[in-house]
């Protein structure tokens, strides 16, 4: 009963959160989404979208210029060669020119909110709605084909470059023929779905609401196997190596073998872990949700811990040797660290 509370109150802060950047204020209570690469730091939040200097976080533009009420980003951006790829709160769907923040195009045929962000294989933009559909783009914001599935669609589609997998609030994951948008097969894994799945050699897998991971077969769609997890489950999944890792709602740092989903190791902390862990070449990095932020060891050994001021509801992006965090309610909105923990800069908008 425990275990069902937290989820239920965590979906709860979600929603909430969702309501209320969605309610016209310019200053949004949900988290920041972040992307980088060996440059910049792009990241979605409230009613602008910032690129930032990764050497110090000084910033090269935003977007809009001036915030506007009925703008609200919340969706991590998708970075291509020459586009910056998001949607918004209401139904649009945006590629700006990263260089510069300059509108290219934008696609308006959603019905609902963008949540979880696009993806991209070969020409195609596949980005998920909140309207249960997800919409499959061409490089110039042209529609291509859509799949809609029998709720919303909260999650980041991945793909392993043959077919696009999806997970909805329905339940369901859903395989795709990535060029029509056809559907594959289903496999229904008994609670909704938030978070991107993982991708690992022997098929994908999911985090559901109903405390479990599953490892789905990506060419039937059969389960492989299933690990319970009993003190609540709100995480994503990260494989690296043929281990994956994980948090859930009370604190504990999951490590399965992705094979077999048997356990290698478990870590607590004392907060609920949310979003997805950072591999670095040490270890994996995870952010708990009152400020911890946390580095193991690939066999479960401590390396650092470190506290901001704030929230944390994703976990931290790796960016060309650099630990980049979204923070909530604290004064930084984005903090980064190396490797060992050490702070590098933070960026306050305004400041």
């Amino acid at each position: 009963m425990k275990t069902k509370k937290i989820v239920v109150l965590f979906l709860f802060l979600i929603l909430a959160m969702l309501l209320t950047a969605c309610s016209g204020a310019l200053t949004a209570s949900s988290w920041p989404g972040i992307k980088g690469n060996d440059e910049t730091v792009y990241v979605t939040y409230a009613s602008q979208v910032y690129s930032l200097r990764l050497k110090d976080g000084s910033i090269n533009w935003k977007y809009p210029e001036k915030a506007e009420a009925a703008k609200t980003f919340f969706a991590q951006p998708l970075l291509l060669d020459d586009q910056l790829l998001f949607g918004d709160y209401v139904n649009t769907f945006y590629s700006l020119d990263p260089n510069n923040g300059s509108l290219n195009w934008t696609f308006d045929e959603a019905k609902g909110r963008y949540i979880g962000g696009a993806m991209s294989v070969d020409d195609l933009i596949v980005a998920p709605n909140a309207d249960h559909v997800l919409y499959a783009l061409d490089l110039n914001g042209n529609k291509k084909w859509e799949f809609e599935a029998g709720h919303a669609l909260w999650s980041t589609p991945l793909t392993d470059g043959e077919a696009i997998y999806v997970a909805s609030m329905d339940h369901f994951v859903y395989a795709l023929n990535k060029n029509t948008g056809s559907k594959i097969w289903e496999a229904d894994l008994g609670g909704s779905i938030i978070y991107q799945p993982a991708l690992t050699p022997d098929g994908i897998l999911v985090a559901a609401t109903v405390n479990e991971v599953v490892a789905v077969n990506t060419t039937s769609g059969n389960v492989l196997w299933r690990m319970e997890i009993p003190d609540g489950l709100w995480s994503e999944p990260v494989e690296n190596e043929g281990v994956v890792y994980f948090g859930n709602a009370l604190g504990k740092i999951y490590a399965l073998d992705a094979a077999t989903g048997d356990l290698k190791w478990d870590y607590t902390i004392d907060q609920l872990v949310a979003g997805a862990a950072a591999v670095i070449p040490e270890g994996v990095v995870f952010a708990g949700e009152l400020g911890k932020v946390i580095a193991i060891d690939f066999n479960g050994e401590l390396l650092w811990t470190r506290q901001v001021d704030g929230k944390l509801y994703t976990g931290p992006v790796v960016a060309d040797g650099m630990l980049v965090l979204g923070v909530v309610g604290g004064e930084d909105l984005v903090i980064a660290f190396n490797y060992e923990g050490s702070e590098i800069w933070s960026f306050t908008p305004g400041k």
